[in-house]
């Protein structure tokens, strides 16, 4: 038997049929959600960071001026 007559082909790219109810995956589609998935983690890293950066602000401005809130004066 040929290679084509094994595997069926779409185009010019050989498709590798396994047995199950399996959906073909596409390494474009596979780089772009590890793209994202490191793209969202990078941004969580930052966006806790800020929000210590805001936490310990925040008590500074508390020790220096008192309990009072930031909005009274």
């Amino acid at each position: 038997m040929s290679t084509s007559e094994e595997h069926p082909t779409i185009g010019e790219k050989v498709v590798l049929v396994i047995p199950g109810n399996y959906q073909p995956i596409h390494l474009e589609e596979t780089f772009g959600a590890i793209f994202l998935g490191i793209f969202a983690v990078i941004f969580l890293i930052g966006w806790r960071r800020a929000e210590a950066r805001y936490r310990a602000l925040i008590t500074k401005v508390e020790v220096t001026n008192g309990s009072r809130s930031l909005n009274t004066r």
